[in-house]
């Protein structure tokens, strides 16, 4: 199933994806791609035949749901707060953290973040295997690896080793480390 990320905002549509694990697809227009490839330093041109695309939109961001359902890992993807602590130690969304960082230039910039991920799709697909077992893991990380070497994933970073992903992960390696001491720089500049 496909759904605009904007609606699983509202508590009562996330209700409505049942608690299993699973994977799911991020897709981006060409306006918000764009975006990003211009925060990347990549042009459309060099990658295009290298992207998933359905209709017109483009796959960005691959990902798994295995030690929780698809439902609670599309809520923190969505709806994930961006406190210090969360940015500080790493356990703010691997695609948020990215997002924030293309976007705003600041992981801490939860309105920019979420007025891009408003802008999405997602698109879900369900896994008959209990969450957190041995099975699901298995069967999802296998589905998850053929994704990432089937097609360019411009978001993703582990386990990305498409042929063009090496400098876009450097790049976007950079601005992430960039953007999350956002925060801490500011407040070094105010105490000086």
């Amino acid at each position: 199933m496909i759904v605009k990320a904007i609606e699983l905002r509202d508590k009562e549509n996330l209700q409505k994806i049942k608690k299993a694990p699973g994977y799911y697809k991020w897709w981006a227009n060409r306006a918000e791609l764009d975006v990003i490839l211009n925060e990347l330093n990549v042009k459309f041109d060099d990658i295009k035949s290298s992207i998933e695309t359905q209709s017109d939109k483009f796959c960005i961001y691959v990902g798994i749901a295995v030690k929780e359902s698809i439902r609670d890992r599309l809520n923190w993807h969505i709806n994930d707060t961006h406190t210090e602590t969360r940015v500080k130690y790493g356990t703010l969304s691997t695609l948020r953290q990215s997002i924030a960082s293309i976007v705003a230039h600041d992981q801490y910039d939860k309105k920019a973040t979420d007025d891009f991920i408003d802008k999405l799709e997602v698109e879900y697909f369900f896994n008959e295997q209990p969450i957190k077992s041995a099975n699901a893991k298995n069967e999802l990380t296998g589905i998850e690896k053929a994704l990432l070497q089937e097609y360019l994933r411009i978001l993703n970073i582990r386990d990305n080793n498409h042929p063009y992903a090496k400098e876009i992960k450097k790049e976007l390696k950079r601005l992430r480390k960039i953007s999350k001491n956002t925060i801490r720089d500011q407040a070094n500049v105010f105490s000086v």
